[in-house]
């Protein structure tokens, strides 16, 4: 009789671990390595033919998400998807640690870990997104997340070298900290490179601080004036330090100018990237960030599952008689999250619907960025709105998807709270009204209260209240 496999791959730097089972979770092959060269994958490929030859009627193949590792192997077999009864797929690392712990793995290594991805596709299979299952746009994107990615290790070098000069600088120079509160401006940096002390500064003069661009005349006495003040001697060396690393921000600057124009030029006539535009706050280099990074909207059913996505969902947890206030889940891409934060912060100020939004959960108790958590939260979710009905954003419209939308949520609360009732009633149909039985001390404070309530409300009927104006 045909059964189906699952074969579950550990990727590594270079080789990867597999495991196959069958859907008994019988080991029908044991744990064994191959190299990520073209032979390892010559030899996975006869080891695939010859399984489905022997019985299989299908294997359903998973790999680990690591980063990159994974690609050769999830591209090959996705290749061989077209002529072979097989089906791959990502497969979420968080999946896989999970089953570890629910089997109560005491040791982890490759060996293991391909075993638990090959029981996730088993037991999961409806979390798993096969390369079959949706059009293909991994590749298209591919290229253009790694652009994004290499954006991002720049920004973060600068940022680390930003934190360096300030500390060079307060040290060696303190005088010019009264420049950088608000990071190292550009002018400053190219003043750093040249003249990296303040004797050197003195020693210019002013007449050759003015040739540097967004340096005035009075700027530059003011410089020379506080560089006089300055008693601190600066070492050779030092002074090299202190130059070398204002030219490597500058540096790193101007690569990242280089590719945000570059990605920019090459989407700013897309039709996504300009529905995204129309959105008041987001301009045209955002734009660009968030369609890469939700890639194709189709993926998504609903707009609950691109903000659950990108970890603007709200968590909430319940266990006994404690709660806890629920809270954004920052899971996910955290990149779109940076992005939507200045996206937002600048539709408050110019699109009244965000604007309102803000001010109304700010009154409710809120600090400001809770109360930007749920603008981000309404930003994402009209961005999905704009892509999926491929139209640009109109307040209007919003308007009347916000009514309809409140008018369904209550009829859902109404449903809700009268099935929470009786779910309330069934659960506890066994149980008496007084009982003897411990409880917390947070429950008996909860029916304290309560009874205190109903009793002053009681109190107030039967005895009623005359107001003060009233003839008798």
């Amino acid at each position: 009789m045909s059964t189906e496999g699952f074969l579950g791959a550990d990727v590594s730097k270079g080789y990867a671990d597999f495991i196959l089972v069958d859907s008994q979770r019988n080991v029908l092959e044991k744990t064994f390595q191959l190299d990520d060269n073209k032979q390892g994958r010559k030899t996975l490929t006869e080891l695939l033919n010859q399984w489905l030859s022997s019985g299989l009627s299908k294997i359903y193949c998973g790999v680990e998400s690591t980063g990159g590792y994974e690609d050769n192997w999830y591209y090959h077999l996705q290749q061989l998807s077209t002529t072979l009864d097989v089906e791959v797929a990502r497969v979420n690392p968080k999946g896989v640690k999970s089953i570890s712990e629910a089997v109560l793995t005491r040791t982890v290594n490759d060996a293991v870990s391909a075993r638990n991805i090959a029981l996730y596709l088993l037991c999961f299979p409806e979390k798993v997104v096969y390369s079959g299952d949706h059009p293909e746009v991994d590749r298209v994107f591919r290229e253009e997340r790694q652009a994004l990615s290499f954006q991002r290790m720049l920004k973060k070098q600068k940022v680390q070298l930003n934190n360096q000069l300030e500390k060079l600088l307060y040290r060696h120079f303190s005088e010019m900290m009264v420049y950088c509160r608000h990071g190292v401006p550009a002018w400053l940096l190219h003043l750093l490179v040249k003249y990296p002390s303040a004797k050197q500064v003195v020693r210019s003069g002013e007449k050759m601080l003015v040739r540097i661009k967004g340096i005035t005349p009075k700027k530059a006495a003011a410089l020379v004036k506080k560089a006089r003040q300055s008693d601190q001697n600066v070492s050779k060396f030092t002074k090299e330090i202190i130059s070398q690393t204002a030219r490597e921000i500058l540096h790193k600057t101007k690569l990242i100018d280089k590719q945000t124009k570059s990605c920019n030029s090459r989407y700013k006539d897309h039709s996504d990237v300009k529905l995204i535009k129309s959105i008041k706050g987001i301009g045209l280099s955002s734009a660009v960030r968030i369609f890469l990074e939700i890639e194709d909207v189709s993926r998504f059913e609903s707009a609950k599952k691109l903000c659950s996505y990108f970890g603007l969902h709200p968590t909430y947890k319940q266990s006994g008689d404690g709660a806890w206030k629920a809270k954004l889940s920052k899971k996910g891409r955290s990149d779109i999250r940076a992005v939507l934060y200045m996206c937002s912060m600048t539709a408050i100020r110019s699109d009244a619907t965000f604007k309102q939004l803000y001010a109304r959960f700010r009154s409710t108790g809120m600090n400001h960025y809770q109360a930007m958590g749920v603008v981000m939260h309404k930003m994402l979710r009209t961005i999905y709105g704009v892509l999926k009905n491929q139209k640009p954003y109109d307040p209007q419209i919003d308007m009347q998807n916000r009514e309809t939308a409140k008018r369904k949520e209550q009829e859902v609360e109404a449903k809700y709270l009268q099935k929470l009732q009786e779910r309330k009633r069934s659960f506890q149909r066994y149980k008496e009204d007084e009982t003897d039985a411990p409880i917390s001390r947070r429950t008996a404070q909860r029916r304290r209260k309560k009874q205190e309530k109903s009793q002053s409300s009681q109190k107030d009927v039967c005895t009623g209240s005359i107001p003060a104006d009233t003839n008798l």
